[in-house]
């Protein structure tokens, strides 16, 4: 007997009339509201809510994944940790953005477990090499083994969003090699391959140690990288120095003159606010102060410093003065004392007398011990709430003025005194398409065929975990 559609039964045009009234009662469906009204709700939502949106239909994919909506997001972003794994025998491309739960305005209320759900992918250093090992060795189930050296990308810094990838270090005697090769979006699971370099001399490029980072022309509205080439021997830095800017869409790089030679010697990642990159340099006299690179103008400038001396920490002090960024304001965390951490903020950029010592509280446990090392700057949070990265320690440094007390927050996963690092990231979702626009330039996915094989360390869920660093750290 053929199957044939179900004949109603006695009722049924009843029961379709109820559904019918009780639709028109609650209204539309949210995949059917105006665009602008939808745009409006889903630009206020976490990057973990939005991610899942994006999933849900066409019409919230195209609204997500618009211009429009990455400016308003962006405009309303905040700078949240991006924790990644640092274990020296594993690689990783997995980042975790950490986000405050949606429930209250600050990181963390109580006792706290917390799965890192949002997870996102940067690319190996040399996929096709990955890729050629695995057809030649099938990978067990633990995932595929790869030497981080050779494979693993390190990220410079943080800018509107973008990271800015270099080169793996080699292991070649004296050779430090922090070549800028990558601009990626890990929100949008995009990245762009940067042009080759200006070529040196063979003998040269063997002992050059590069630093770069990513910063942004307001004025221009043009991404660009800068890197900074010297020696490791210090005899030949005034001779081999060198220092090239690479505007993103560009094939090519140009050097940068004028550069302050005691610029080579710096302290940390850098910092971008403001059209700007800043360090902390250490002077030839042995002082630390911060320059900048402003973007617009390309050229570098002094920053006036905090009120106290930035001199240089001596080897029996554990502490160091780190960069950063806290509520839009660029600020210096001061660890070097013994007793108390310090966090000084310009409210007022470029100015001076707007520096203000905003946060200064005692890192010492109930049992007397004192939390040394160095704290760089993550996030200020809507209750007043700071968050900083103990790199000591590898977790996340929560204080609570209000309160009167901080908490460590550690992540955890499968494998035993795994390490991690964290960095302080505004998620954007702006398309490298967007950002490049116009010009010849290949935005590959992060997602390739590479990105199918699961590495090691990249196997296992990674929580949050308060600690207590008395009894698990000494």
């Amino acid at each position: 007997m053929a199957r044939g559609r179900k004949r109603k039964g006695f009722g049924d045009k009843e029961v379709d009339g109820v559904e019918d009234k009780q639709n028109q009662y609650l209204g539309r469906p949210l995949t059917e509201l105006p665009a602008r009204i939808s745009l409006n709700i889903l630009v206020r939502l976490s990057v973990k809510r939005i991610l899942i949106c994006k999933r849900v239909c066409k019409t919230w994919r195209n609204i997500i994944s618009s211009p429009e909506f990455a400016k308003l997001h962006f405009a309303r972003g905040e700078a949240f940790p991006l924790v990644r794994s640092a274990a020296p025998s594993r690689v990783s491309r997995t980042l975790y953005l950490v986000e405050p739960p949606e429930h209250c305005s600050g990181f963390y209320d109580g006792p706290i477990k917390m799965k890192l759900d949002t997870k996102l992918k940067i690319p190996v250093y040399d996929e096709e090499m990955v890729i050629e090992s695995v057809e030649m060795d099938p990978p067990p189930k633990s995932g595929v083994k790869l030497r981080a050296e050779h494979h693993e990308l390190k990220i410079a810094n943080s800018c509107n969003g973008l990271l800015c990838l270099c080169e793996p270090t080699l292991d070649f005697p004296f050779k430090v090699w922090r070549n800028p090769i990558a601009v990626c979006n890990p929100i949008t699971g995009e990245y762009i391959n940067l042009p080759d370099p200006i070529e040196w001399d063979r003998d040269t490029k063997r002992s050059l140690s590069i630093h770069c980072g990513l910063g942004f022309s307001p004025k221009m509205n043009q991404h660009k990288v800068i890197r900074f080439c010297e020696p490791l021997v210090s005899w030949e830095r005034e001779s081999c120095s060198m220092t090239e800017i690479h505007t993103l869409g560009t094939g090519s790089w140009k050097r940068v003159r004028n550069v302050p030679s005691s610029l080579y010697y710096k302290n940390g990642s850098p910092t971008y606010l403001n059209g700007s990159l800043h360090w902390i340099y250490t002077e030839e006299k042995g002082s630390n102060t911060i320059v900048s690179f402003n973007f617009d103008i390309e050229k570098f400038q002094s920053v006036p410093p905090p009120p106290f001396k930035l001199w240089k920490i001596d080897k029996e002090m554990t502490g160091e003065w780190v960069l950063g960024v806290l509520g839009g304001c660029l600020c210096v965390c001061d660890g070097s004392g013994f007793e108390k951490l310090k966090i000084w903020v310009m409210k007022e950029y470029g100015v001076q007398e707007s520096w203000s010592k905003e946060f200064c509280f005692i890192t010492q446990t109930n049992e007397g011990r004192w939390i040394y090392g160095t704290y760089d700057p993550i996030c200020l949070l809507r209750n007043g709430a700071v968050v900083l990265f103990h790199s000591s320690s590898g977790a996340l440094f929560y204080h609570d003025p209000k309160k009167h007390g901080f908490k460590f927050l550690k992540p955890q996963d499968g494998y035993k005194s795994s390490p991690y690092v964290a960095i302080a990231h505004i998620p954007s979702f702006i398309s490298l398409k967007d950002v490049v626009k116009g010009h010849n330039m290949a935005v590959l996915p992060t997602k390739s065929r590479c990105a199918e094989f699961k590495l090691q360390g990249e196997c296992k869920d990674v929580f949050l975990v308060e600690e207590d660093p008395a009894k698990t750290w000494f």
